[in-house]
């Protein structure tokens, strides 16, 4: 095991490399200024390791490596904005990094040279599962289910179960459905409980923090930056929601929520009617079978009508999201893709920009998108401009964000109406594209890693 110091301004991206980390066994400190690395680096605390993101909002990257390196740690470097050759050169060669990595980068990658600097013997992480073990989330929440009290269905994820899938919730049920387990936290504890039919442990769950200090949109970027394979899971009182990624791309989700069951959800939206759908869950009881699958089988939806609505189906679920600011979210390790899974890979970018255009009320846009408020350009984006799909108009928004006008000032400038220009500033800023900086620098303004 190794001892890790993360410096890295991003707390959600901070608290993912953290969270893999401990969940490769080792510790992990995280620390989002260069002040608060250096007191760190106390007499009685010692590293293995550690990694820089250069961009800090205190003092130079270059600062911080030099620390490091007077204190015999070895340490990695990575950047969003100092990209290339020139770059990677001065970290390594003139700051004594080990490594540079750009951002957007694999995160395994990053851990694997954290541990090679660390002189941790290389082993093998994210071992392949079978599809038993597949089950993963769906295995702990159905340990075994109650007479009559549902469990948590993955949005259509087209498996074979090993037991007879559940029937549908009766119409019009529409409160979050308890967790459908005897102890609850133990999906938000380090060890889950096995149950007694798996053959071994599943993957451990960490927790993350809570969402009074972070948002879902915030999160997905996180995700995105580190080409993270695995789940993001998502609680507020007795709603559960876990969504699922490759390569930081989100595949699929899961909902406790009658409503945003598949079956219900086609039902919602007029593919299938109240008849159509018991055919299809009557279908499923005799023949072991997903809702979805059923669906086909039975001719009731082609396979283009259910990617088109499970698609639907998962932005739905992780919109309803936006709006949370209480609640806990935590991440899980690398799952692997299943094969059998409908291969949906949504754009973090894109969700979050027609998620606020979606759910956001212009009272709500309103308050958070104060006539005052000055946005910039980030200066380390998550997301390239050519990766957003923006039209004519959202795209000279942009363009006019430049930091030297105010919302309103922005509002005036538009050919957008007033809610679709502050949907789209909205959804820039959680989108980590723009922010919001002081007007009169001071002595912790951001600084470049640059001499």
């Amino acid at each position: 095991m190794a001892r890790l110091l993360i410096v890295e301004d991003n707390q959600e991206l901070a608290s993912l490399i953290a969270t893999v980390a401990q969940n490769r066994g080792h510790e992990a400190l995280t620390v989002f200024t260069g002040e608060s690395a250096l007191e760190a680096l106390g007499p009685t605390t010692r590293f293995d390791a550690a990694l820089v993101d250069l961009l800090l909002p205190d003092i130079r990257g270059s600062e911080v490596l030099g620390a490091l390196r007077a204190h015999a740690i070895p340490a990695i470097a990575v950047s969003g904005v100092y990209k290339g050759d020139r770059f990677a050169q001065e970290a390594t060669q003139v700051h004594g990094a080990r490594a540079f990595f750009e951002k957007p980068f694999e995160l395994d990658a990053v851990l694997d040279a954290l541990e090679e600097a660390a002189g941790v013997p290389p082993v093998t992480h994210g071992e392949l599962l079978d599809e038993v073990d597949l089950l993963v989330l769906e295995e702990l929440v159905q340990e075994p289910p109650a007479q009559g009290e549902p469990a948590l269905e993955s949005v259509d994820a087209a498996a074979e179960p090993s037991e007879p899938a559940l029937p549908e919730e009766a119409p019009g049920v529409s409160e979050a459905l308890p967790l459908p387990f005897a102890q609850r936290g133990a999906v938000w504890t380090e060890a889950a409980p096995v149950p007694a039919r798996q053959r071994r442990q599943l993957p451990e769950w960490s927790l993350g923090g809570d969402l009074a200090h972070t948002s879902v949109p915030r999160l997905l970027n996180a995700y995105y930056e580190a080409r993270h394979h695995g789940e993001l899971k998502l609680r507020q009182g007795t709603v559960l929601k876990v969504v699922y990624f490759e390569a930081g791309r989100v595949v699929y989700a899961a909902s406790n929520l009658a409503p945003e069951r598949f079956g219900r959800f086609c039902l919602r939206k007029g593919a299938l009617t109240e008849g159509q759908l018991a055919e299809a869950v009557g279908y499923a009881r005799e023949h072991s079978l997903r809702t979805g699958d059923a669906l086909l089988k039975r001719g009731l939806l082609s396979p283009k009508q259910r990617r088109q609505l499970l698609e639907e189906q998962v932005k739905d679920i992780l919109w309803s999201t936006f709006a949370w600011t209480e609640g806990g979210y935590g991440f899980s390790p690398m799952r692997p893709q299943r094969a059998d899974l409908v291969p949906l890979s949504l754009f973090p970018g894109d969700l979050i920009l027609e998620g606020v255009a979606r759910t956001e009320t212009l009272v709500a846009l309103r308050q958070r998108m104060a006539p005052g408020r000055r946005l910039f350009p980030a200066a380390d984006p998550p997301y390239g401009l050519h990766e957003l799909k923006l039209d004519g108009p959202q795209a000279m928004l942009l363009a006019f964000a430049d930091g030297t006008k105010t919302v309103e000032d922005l509002l005036a400038l538009t050919d957008l109406s007033e809610r679709e220009a502050l949907a789209t500033l909205r959804g820039l800023e959680l989108s980590g594209v723009l922010e919001e900086r002081q007007e009169t620098p001071n002595r912790r303004q951001r600084i470049s890693f640059g001499l």
